[in-house]
């Protein structure tokens, strides 16, 4: 029987993790599946634009027999963002490859996919909050949700993707103080913790906007692991789930779609805290909110091995992944940020 060699090994990352990888990481990427999907095709620069439509407003008078009335004029916003690119590579040595029990080149393509998924996410982010990948995780931008007032959370005008804007959506808080550093760290009010009645706030803002639900008749949310853990000890949502839905939640661990919105929770979604507060935003949103542009089909998973003038004895095995995209707010009426404070 023949040895299994670094190269045969090279050649099943290619043929099989590789696109096994890419699938999965793109079904599985909290944010992505719910954007808007506009690819760019080669050679068309790295700006890229979206046309965001208006509403159409509705009739206002009965039609006269035999004639039409004047036609409406169909507007839109036209976004744009500069398409980046990203990337993460690891270098295994040949001697590490063969040495090792542990099978080195599977396990770097398990982790660079795991880093390849957040990569993903965080880029969609930049299309929620901040528009730069390294402040969504920013204490000095992050620290505006204490001070900050809801009313100047969002500078966005629908019509590019600009660094002057202090967040992508505008800003809902349960709470009636004007800014969240006015909630006692220690004794938070009810409102001004995650809820069913922040909740129920965030939700009557987006329907006042008449912000579309997905196909699946539900507005979505993101947020951090820790909103999860809060809204499961808010006494509203427990006694929702005291009796029937018990053994679903409760039991199993589950946040069942609650006031009409499925939720998604990441462990690097934004969040801010210091000793004094702690606050947590939640993106809650429905359709066509924002957007994700991809060049030439935006991710690459790539590997390399054998001999050349910079590795003449083929010592190096490096697998690495690309990513070509851009994000950005379609729609600000159509998602807001809940902010509440985080009181675990």
């Amino acid at each position: 029987m023949s040895n299994t060699t670094t190269s045969t090994l090279d050649n099943l990352l290619k043929n099989y993790f590789v696109p096994k990888a890419l699938l999965n990481l793109k079904a599985n990427t909290p944010l992505y599946a719910d954007a808007e999907k506009a690819p760019q095709p080669k050679g068309s620069g790295t700006t890229t634009y979206w046309n965001a439509f208006n509403n159409v407003a509705a009739v206002s008078c009965a039609l006269s027999e035999g004639t039409a009335n004047t036609e409406t004029q169909l507007s839109s916003r036209r976004v744009s963002a500069t398409i980046a690119q990203y990337g993460r590579l690891i270098k295994l040595s040949d001697l590490a490859v063969v040495a090792t029990h542990l099978d080195s080149l599977k396990g770097a393509m398990a982790r660079l996919t795991q880093s390849a998924q957040e990569s993903m996410e965080r880029i969609c982010q930049m299309g929620i909050f901040k528009n730069e990948i390294a402040k969504n995780q920013s204490s000095d931008v992050l620290s505006m949700y204490m001070s900050s007032p809801a009313s100047s959370f969002c500078a966005n005008t629908g019509t590019s993707n600009a660094s002057d804007h202090q967040f992508q959506f505008p800003a809902v808080f349960g709470t009636s103080c004007t800014a969240l550093s006015a909630v006692s760290p220690t004794a938070a009010s009810i409102s001004a913790k995650v809820s069913i009645y922040a909740i129920r706030k965030v939700l009557n803002r987006l329907r006042n906007q008449n912000a579309q639900p997905f196909a699946d008749g539900f507005y979505h949310a993101y947020a951090h692991i820790n909103f999860e853990h809060m809204l499961l000890s808010d006494p509203t949502y427990r006694e929702w789930n005291q009796s029937q839905f018990a053994r679903q939640t409760m039991h199993a661990g589950l946040v069942l779609p609650t006031l009409g919105i499925k939720f998604k929770f990441s462990t690097i979604a934004p969040r801010y805290a210091v000793t004094a507060h702690s606050v947590i935003p939640c993106f809650v949103y429905g359709m066509q909110a924002y957007g994700v542009t991809e060049l030439d089909n935006s991710m690459a998973l790539i590997t390399t091995s054998g001999p050349d003038t910079a590795d003449p004895f083929a010592q190096i095995n490096t697998i690495a992944y690309k990513i070509n995209a851009a994000t950005a707010a379609l729609n600000p009426s159509a998602g807001r940020i809940l902010f509440s404070e985080e009181v675990l």
